[in-house]
């Protein structure tokens, strides 16, 4: 076996793995993708949607609507909802770094044996389905939650209710709290 016949079954190798993945985000990303961004600018009829493309008197037409665009730029409801998923977003991202970075610091200046417990330590809700973790907040912030408990008996709602953290003092759920907690 010659050198070109190797380098040639090794590109077809890497094009196999490669392309593997490729192919997963194609059928199960990009092609829904494209479905919703066709019905987002179709027009709807009784039974289904307007085709995008249409031959007509020997041509073709391309008819796309943008109604749906412009209703949501114009909608102020819309508009607000956007705001308050960035400002909950800076907010989450704030607290991960202040948390974060000074937790990785203290792992890389931990002991080499205790390194990987840290880690694991780091990793192990990752390893916990979403659902899973919503209803485990779920449990921790309802009224016999002990989480709850533990934030009430300190009086420690009555401290962020001050502050505008919660809007009452011993209501937790449903809150912009729990939201950012979660």
């Amino acid at each position: 076996m010659t050198v070109a016949t190797r380098l040639r079954s090794l590109a077809r190798g890497r094009v196999a793995v490669i392309g593997v993945p490729y192919l997963w985000l194609l059928a199960f990303f990009l092609l829904p993708f494209l479905i919703v961004m066709k019905i987002s600018v179709s027009e709807m009829e009784t039974v289904r949607f307007k085709d995008l493309l249409t031959f007509k008197d020997g041509m073709l037409q391309l008819s796309l609507r943008l109604g749906n665009y412009v209703f949501i730029t114009e909608d102020a409801l819309y508009f607000k909802t956007y705001l308050s998923s960035i400002k909950y977003a800076g907010v989450t991202t704030l607290l991960c770094l202040f948390i974060g970075y000074p937790f990785a610091y203290f792992m890389a200046r931990a002991k080499a044996t205790v390194q990987p417990a840290l880690l694991m330590l780091v990793m192990l809700p990752f390893w916990t389905s979403f659902l899973l973790r919503v209803y485990a907040w779920k449990g921790l912030l309802s009224e016999h939650g002990w989480a709850f408990e533990f934030i009430t008996a300190t009086r420690l709602d009555h401290v962020l209710a001050a502050i505008g953290v919660i809007p009452a003092p011993g209501q937790l759920m449903n809150t912009p709290f729990s939201l950012v907690l979660g």
